[in-house]
C-alpha cells in the first residue's frame, strides 16, 4: 500500500516573472468545533500586488482510497462568505467559514479548503489588449487542511504489521484506530527481531510525511541497519511526539 501524503499544499502554477499575480491565503490548517463559537473561523486572503485578482474559495470533503490516495468531494458542509471576491491591489479581506454539517459517530471529519485564482483578465474600458507572446493564464492555488473535531476525539496509531521483504528491508503498516487524525512525528521508532534491534530511528521522512485520518492504513518500506532474519517474528516500538497538523 502506498503511503498517504496529506499535508497542506500550495500548488504553484506561476513562473517567477509572474509572481506579482500571486495572492496570499491563511491559515493553512483550520480547526473547527462541531458547534458553538469555534464552528465558525475566519480566513484571510491578501493581494500584495498591483493588479486586481479574482479568487474563489471552495470546500471539499477529504478521504483516502485503498491505495492511500487522497479523494476530494465537493461538499455543502460549510457556508463560505464570500465564496468569490475580487481583490483590489494591496487589499486584504476576511472570509467567514461556518461548518453546518453533522457528526453522528464521534469521529473527526477532514476537509480541504481550496482558494483558487480565477482566470479572469481585467482590462480598463477602451484600453488596448495587453501584449503577450504566450496565450496562457498562470494561476495560483492554496489547499488548506480543515478538521471538525468532536470533544474528546483522539487518534490511536498502532503498528499493524512488520514483515521482511528483503535481506535488509522491511514493510511496516500503520493504522489509525482512533477518532481524530494524526501526523506521524515520532520520538523514537525501533524494529526488533527478538532482542536484536534492526533499526533505531528518531526521524524518517518516509514516515513523517504520513497523515492518518481516522480509519486510515498506510504502509512504508524501510532499509534496516542489520540483516532481517527470514523466520523470526518482527516487532515495532513506536513513540509519537505531540500531535501536529
Amino acid at each position: 500500500m502506498t503511503k498517504i501524503i496529506l499535508r497542506s499544499v500550495v500548488a504553484f502554477l506561476l513562473l517567477p516573472s509572474l509572481a506579482a499575480w500571486a495572492f496570499r491565503f491563511s491559515p493553512m490548517v483550520v480547526e473547527f468545533a462541531p458547534s458553538g463559537p469555534r464552528s465558525t473561523q475566519v480566513l484571510i486572503i491578501e493581494n500584495p500586488g498591483d493588479e486586481k485578482l479574482p479568487v474563489q474559495i471552495e470546500a471539499f470533503a477529504r478521504s483516502t482510497n485503498k491505495k492511500g490516495e487522497e479523494i476530494r468531494t465537493k461538499t455543502e458542509d460549510f457556508a463560505i462568505y464570500p465564496e468569490q471576491v475580487v481583490l483590489l491591489p494591496k487589499e486584504k479581506r476576511n472570509v467567514r467559514v461556518s461548518w453546518s454539517g453533522k457528526i453522528t459517530d464521534g469521529k473527526e471529519k477532514a476537509y480541504r479548503l481550496v482558494a483558487s485564482q480565477l482566470p479572469v483578465d481585467f482590462r480598463e474600458k477602451n484600453s488596448a489588449p495587453k501584449k503577450t507572446s504566450v496565450n496562457l493564464k498562470f494561476l495560483l492555488q492554496y489547499v488548506a487542511s480543515a478538521y471538525v473535531t468532536p470533544e474528546g476525539a483522539q487518534a490511536q496509531v498502532v503498528v499493524k504489521q512488520v514483515k521482511r521483504i528483503g535481506p535488509k528491508k522491511v514493510s511496516v503498516t500503520f493504522a489509525n484506530e482512533g477518532k481524530a487524525h494524526r501526523v506521524l512525528l515520532f520520538k523514537s521508532f525501533r524494529i526488533k527481531a527478538a532482542d536484536t534491534v534492526l533499526l533505531d530511528l528518531t526521524s524518517k521522512k518516509e514516515i513523517e510525511s504520513i497523515n492518518l485520518l481516522p480509519g486510515d492504513v498506510a504502509s512504508v518500506e524501510l532499509e534496516t541497519v542489520k540483516e532481517v532474519p527470514a523466520n523470526q517474528e518482527l516487532k515495532a516500538e513506536l513513540t509519537l511526539k505531540e500531535s501536529d497538523n
